[in-house]
């Protein structure tokens, strides 16, 4: 009796770990196009860590832009994407805020998408 119990533990245990060790399907969702350029982020936990902008055309990593943030007379707050590797071509644009914003834009779209399931189809691509 007391074989057997330890027995049924032991399996309840394992169900556990493997249930547990079974990453969720959007930690595959590392890479997508927003605002016009290429984004890519790896996962720690639930939370986007190293999250950044590439060039579609070359695949550059973008620098960013964000003086009309700092200036009072700027009409659109904003920031530019630029790549360098592309004639300085500004390539994406968030309008709104500082680097800071941006990236938190980018975030947020990346999460509304993992909510509503359009994740799926950058996977499929």
């Amino acid at each position: 009796m007391i074989i057997s119990l330890l027995a049924l533990i032991a399996i309840v245990l394992i169900f556990l770990i493997i249930k547990e060790n079974k990453s969720p399907e959007f930690k595959a969702y590392k890479e997508d196009f927003l605002f016009g350029a290429k984004w890519r982020w790896d996962w720690a936990r639930n939370n986007i860590i190293n999250l950044w902008c590439y060039c579609p055309s070359c695949d550059a990593i973008l620098v960013y832009d964000d003086n009309s943030c700092r200036s009072r007379y700027a009409n659109v707050k904003k920031t530019d994407f630029i790549c360098e590797n592309c004639n300085s071509e500004v390539v994406s644009s968030v309008i709104g805020g500082n680097k800071s914003y941006a990236i938190g834009a980018a975030e947020r779209e990346i999460d509304r998408r993992i909510r509503t399931g359009e994740y799926k189809k950058a996977l499929k691509s």
